[in-house]
């Protein structure tokens, strides 16, 4: 995903930490990627890369989780941002927040091997 600084935080968009599975959508689109979580047989978010109109340059971020339980009501579930890296956590918040207390929420199991190899490549 492409690497900036947040608008709003100004923090390093790298430094932000994923913690669902990010794939790209498909292997002749770069700038689109799709997010899947631990146990949900479907799709819960896409983020992709807006190439005309006000927007341009900006990533376009939707999460778009559908079950029974997942609440809709658990604040914004899409929206631009700056940042690739950015969208996603704002994709990932959405699904966190809209799963919490149903069969869906479970502790996220992180790995090792691909959080040493992020902060590797950060520095």
């Amino acid at each position: 995903m492409t690497e900036a600084t947040t608008a709003a935080s100004g923090e390093a968009a790298s430094e932000i930490e994923l913690r669902l599975r990010w794939r790209q959508t498909w292997p002749d689109k770069e700038a689109h990627y799709t997010a899947y979580a631990l146990g949900f047989d479907a799709a819960v978010g896409y983020i992709f890369l807006i190439e005309a109109g006000d927007d341009q340059r900006e990533w376009l971020r939707s999460m778009t989780a559908d079950d029974y339980e997942i609440a809709r009501n658990c604040g914004p579930t899409n929206g631009v941002d700056r940042s690739a890296r950015h969208a996603a956590s704002c994709v990932e918040d959405a699904w966190f927040a809209a799963i919490r207390g149903t069969r869906h929420d479970r502790p996220v199991k992180v790995n090792a091997y691909a959080a040493a190899r992020h902060r590797h490549e950060a520095a």
